[in-house]
């Protein structure tokens, strides 16, 4: 089976819903779970890829003797996400969100904001794929315990309830995880960020091998705050540690060193693990970087008791509209942080997300520096803003209190680091204007912090627009041969 023809297949689902009705095949289905035996017991999948696979499996061993309908309505409710399989397979949606019982299922397309499927599903059959989901994820869902925060097999984030809380029905919503997490070029090509703000946030989150900064993402929801941490995250050299903690897991990095920690909600004897305590955990294991997915409650002073006694270079996200607002939560309950930590928080990168010509963009906004305290007052410094004109983010001034500090620390004058970074924003957009993946990109930086005249060569000098050489056996491999 070829995947323009399971592509076909799945349009086909989306577009008239219930038009290829696997109840048809109930019996069939049946006969070909006996085949299988218990091969497939354990087997939980949503990825193109691996559905893609399994399926023509199936069919080189039975489809002599099963139709391709019946193998392909076998692997989808019994192996994956029944009528939202195709949904999850479709690259072009953000969301899908089962909204009740027997209504349309819902999506968030990517070109055409939100728009309703013709795909309906029953009560029973909402409950029995938030049940496969909460076992494969590790987690409960019940009348007791009636909501669930999970994880699907290729990453994307799941959010269920149950009758009890939702009246209308149960409820799946489901932040769909990129096969290609969006890069620095990605959200430079998008106007997420100019060159030289994606250069000047570069330099920022390396450090110039001296003072890596502390830095908050913060925005709205959907506003694309964990993208822009992922790809901030990917300035991190390679040779440091990195603790990432989150929630459900949604960082994706390319660092070898790099763990993922995951909190868990109670279970039925009321045992918890919270970012805090995960947080404290990482605080323990010699972390040369620690990346929290979202700071809301007493992590926040975790952190910056952290940040405060020299573990630089944390990177944060937290749900807020402006750098002031960010300032008044950190400060007040839950969070708590004092006054006197606040500097210890170098950037606020303040991102949203709006509509410009009838498409929804996602756009930093302000870049804000933390200067300092007044009295009860904390004196803040905006770097960049975005130009309503030019629709860019553009600089205000660059030569504040970190970059004065980078001077100090490296014997720099503050124009020698603004060529610098003048240097890494020809870079960047050289690294966009190639086209390159997340894996070339990597290698790249990295081959920065060791020989950036190499780095600026090996691009200058690639023979490929996609950034990536084939290898005799078809697979990616990087600009670098790695």
């Amino acid at each position: 089976m070829n995947s323009s023809s399971l592509k076909h297949w799945l349009l086909n689902l989306l577009e008239r819903g219930d038009s290829i009705r696997c109840k048809d095949y109930e019996k069939e289905i049946e006969a070909l779970k006996l085949k299988l035996g218990s091969k497939h017991n354990k087997v939980f999948i949503t990825s193109r890829d691996k559905i893609i696979k399994v399926i023509d499996e199936i069919k080189s061993e039975f489809g002599n003797i099963f139709t391709e309908e019946v193998i392909k309505c076998y692997v989808y409710e019994e192996l994956s996400l029944g009528e939202l399989t195709p949904l999850i397979m479709d690259d072009n949606l953000e969301e899908i969100m089962v909204v009740a019982r027997e209504r349309h299922v819902f999506v968030y397309n990517r070109l055409r904001g939100m728009t309703p499927t013709q795909i309906f599903i029953d009560e029973e059959k909402i409950r029995k794929l938030i049940g496969k989901i909460a076992k494969y994820s590790g987690r409960k869902i019940s009348n007791a315990s009636p909501l669930l925060d999970a994880r699907l097999p290729d990453g994307s984030r799941v959010n269920a309830t149950l009758q009890g809380v939702s009246p209308r029905g149960s409820t799946i919503t489901i932040r769909k995880f990129r096969r290609e997490p969006l890069t620095i070029t990605d959200l430079i090509r998008y106007g997420t960020l100019s060159a030289y703000s994606a250069a000047f946030l570069w330099l920022a989150v390396e450090g110039m091998h001296s003072r890596p900064a502390n830095i908050i993402v913060i925005g709205g929801t959907a506003s694309g705050k964990t993208t822009t941490l992922n790809a901030l995250s990917s300035f991190i050299p390679e040779d440091e540690r990195i603790i990432s903690i989150e929630d459900v897991l949604e960082i994706n990095l390319a660092h070898e060193h790099w763990i993922p920690l995951e909190t868990r909600p109670p279970d039925s004897e009321g045992n918890e693990i919270t970012m805090d305590d995960l947080l404290k955990n990482a605080l323990r294991m010699r972390p040369d970087r620690m990346i929290v997915g979202e700071v809301r409650a007493e992590e926040a002073l975790t952190l910056f008791t952290a940040m405060n006694t020299g573990h630089d270079g944390c990177i944060a996200t937290l749900h807020a509209n402006s750098a002031r607002e960010t300032l008044n939560r950190l400060r007040s309950h839950p969070m708590n942080v004092p006054d006197i930590m606040i500097p210890a928080l170098n950037l606020i990168v303040s991102q949203r997300r709006q509509v410009e010509k009838g498409k929804v963009v996602r756009r930093v906004f302000e870049i804000v520096e933390i200067s300092g305290t007044e009295g009860n007052n904390i004196l803040t410094n905006t770097l960049f803003k975005f130009d309503i004109k030019s629709e860019e983010i553009k600089e205000v001034i660059l030569s504040g209190r970190y970059i004065e500090e980078l001077s100090t620390l490296n014997n720099m004058r503050i124009i020698d680091i603004k060529t610098e970074i003048s240097r890494r924003e020809a870079l960047l957009e050289l690294m966009v204007e190639k086209n390159l993946n997340s894996r070339d990109i990597h290698n790249i930086i990295q081959l920065y912090y060791n020989s950036p005249d190499m780095a600026m060569n090996n691009l200058i000098h690639s023979t490929t627009d996609s950034g990536v050489i084939m290898g005799r056996s078809g697979n990616r491999r990087g600009l670098l041969g790695i």
